[in-house]
């Protein structure tokens, strides 16, 4: 930290009046010793108490006595009173009383309450006094002059003879004189008066200097306090569960902090205070992988057309463009459809909205499927465009994160907020995307479209006899969409005219025999009975992952 070049000069020190007693000298001093007149001295030697406000002369006691300040007994200035008796006093003594009552300020004469607002001039008494010429003498000893009751105070802070304390009386000098001699002490008798002096207004500059460093500091230091507060304060009204920054925050708080999540859980009560914004985060965490792999195809198409000539663009023409980023194309078409339908659905972050078929009585949620259909498509094509071997990797490896990921913040917050489990899996996103996982890894993996077909349909009619018989548990229900509501006749049409396939693909050679294609139903079926039970794998293991997380 950098001294600040400017030093500040503190006011000079000056001297200030002593106490009352001084004007008598010491204990056991004769009274008007120094007075110069006989009658002063007269007077003064006949008093033998501290001076008060000055010795009457033209004026007798008892009259006196009504223009002297009930607390100090001082005469008055400006004579006041509090509003409920007839004692008057000093504005000063009055204000005073008043500022260190507390909130219930009593008169120290009659004890009734009153505020400053209720202090009243006497203007009456001020008048009198300003009109009374009857004179007393002067407090100072040695000054001895009279003067007129209105103007003893004038006269008292302008006499030369009252008592005055040593400029450096609170650094050591115990010096006390009349006011007409403090110039003569301070030039020739002060022990300050040189080096000392000049080190004493250094230490006041110095400590002047300290002192307004550290109040500095001090303000500094709450500003910054109050700035940080005020961010923050902003930062929670700003959080939102509908932004992507401000979800990413929160789920990397979850994962990797949460116990600091915990003890600042209002900082993110927009985000998971509520079950409404809660599911709309979970949302975004099921559906950012896909969009990143959405722009990783954008952008590689973007690369491809700024590095392709115009020329070659006029010679290929449409149809060759259209040819070469058709991959690119139809991802992004199935992306701004699903946008689209989740834009177009008016439900919950935890429901699809059930449209009525007319005259049916059907209620159906047909956008969830449709953006079902549109993620699927964007997983399966984003195998095609990565190469196969790389894609697959790459789609397993999206399907392990975002189902493990998901489960695991959604078990922390679970634990944070006291919630139900499995609130993940009531969310709107998860069945369209895990749907779109499961079939996507099913049709890229099975070489023969009609594999994952015939595996389709087996798992469906166990699903259906299970429910009844042997209550297997294959598929991930939640998450099969339209597939759930196909009843068993259909399925055994479809299976019927899948094995009329068949046939015709033996008797034009395009499959070697019957046992050939009854291995292709099993495999089919064995591949997705593996992703539906990989999938219950990946969510119990983000779940304990959550919760290892939170007791640690």
């Amino acid at each position: 930290m950098t001294s600040t070049t400017a030093t500040n000069i503190p006011p000079p020190l000056e001297a200030t009046p002593a106490p009352y007693y001084s004007y008598w000298g010491d204990p056991g001093e004769t009274p008007g010793a120094d007075v110069p007149t006989e009658e002063a001295t007269a007077e003064n030697t006949n008093d033998d108490s501290p001076m008060q406000c000055g010795t009457c002369t033209d004026i007798d006691d008892e009259e006196a006595k009504k223009y002297e300040c009930a607390v100090c007994f001082e005469f008055m200035d400006t004579p006041v009173g509090c509003g409920s008796c007839q004692t008057r006093f000093c504005r000063p003594c009055l204000e005073r009383v008043a500022s260190q009552g507390g909130t219930r300020p009593k008169c120290s004469h009659c004890r009734a309450p009153f505020t400053l607002e209720s202090i009243q001039v006497d203007e009456a008494l001020q008048e009198e006094m300003n009109n009374c010429m009857e004179t007393v003498l002067c407090p100072f000893r040695g000054c001895g002059k009279r003067v007129p009751i209105h103007a003893i105070k004038l006269h008292e802070a302008q006499c030369d003879h009252i008592k005055m304390k040593c400029k450096f009386n609170e650094w050591g000098c115990e010096w006390i004189g009349k006011k007409l001699d403090l110039e003569h002490h301070d030039n020739h008798e002060c022990e300050f008066r040189n080096e000392m002096g000049r080190l004493v207004n250094t230490i006041r500059e110095k400590t002047l200097n300290q002192t307004e460093t550290i109040a500095r500091l001090q303000g500094t230091r709450v500003n910054q306090m109050v700035n940080t507060h005020t961010r923050q304060l902003l930062m929670i009204r700003g959080r939102n569960a509908g932004n992507v920054f401000d979800v990413l925050a929160m789920s990397y708080e979850a994962t990797c902090f949460p116990g600091r999540l915990a003890a600042a859980k209002e900082m993110w009560g927009n985000m998971i205070g509520h079950d409404h914004p809660r599911a709309l985060a979970y949302n975004v965490l099921l559906v950012l992988p896909l969009f990143v792999c959405i722009s990783k195809c954008s952008f590689w198409m973007a690369i491809d057309l700024s590095n392709m000539a115009p020329k070659h663009i006029y010679r290929v023409g449409l149809y060759g463009m259209i040819q070469h980023f058709h991959v690119n194309i139809v991802t992004s078409s199935a992306a701004g459809l699903a946008v689209f339908c989740l834009i177009a659905d008016g439900g919950d972050a935890t429901h699809w909205t059930e449209m009525h078929v007319q005259g049916t009585g059907i209620s159906y949620p047909f956008l969830r499927d449709i953006v079902a259909l549109g993620f699927y498509v964007c997983y399966f094509l984003f195998v095609d465009f990565m190469d196969y071997w790389p894609g697959i990797v790459l789609l397993i490896c999206t399907f392990s994160f975002t189902v493990t990921y998901s489960s695991c913040v959604a078990s922390i917050l679970e634990k944070v907020n006291g919630s139900e489990e499995g609130t993940l899996k009531k969310t709107r996103m998860w069945p369209s995307v895990v749907f779109a996982l499961r079939y996507a890894c099913l049709f890229q993996v099975c070489w023969v479209p009609f594999e994952a077909v015939k595996g389709v349909i087996v798992l469906r009619l166990v699903k259906h006899l299970s429910l009844k018989h042997f209550k297997l548990n294959f598929t991930v229900e939640e998450t099969e969409c339209f597939l759930s509501v196909i009843p068993p006749s259909i399925l055994v049409a479809l299976g019927a005219a899948v094995t009329a396939l068949d046939h015709v693909a033996i008797g034009n050679g395009v499959v070697k025999d019957w046992s050939a294609a009854f291995y292709a139903w099993g495999t089919g079926a064995a591949i997705l009975a593996f992703l539906n039970v990989f999938t219950h794998t990946l969510f119990l293991c983000g779940q304990g992952t959550g919760d290892a997380i939170y007791f640690e």
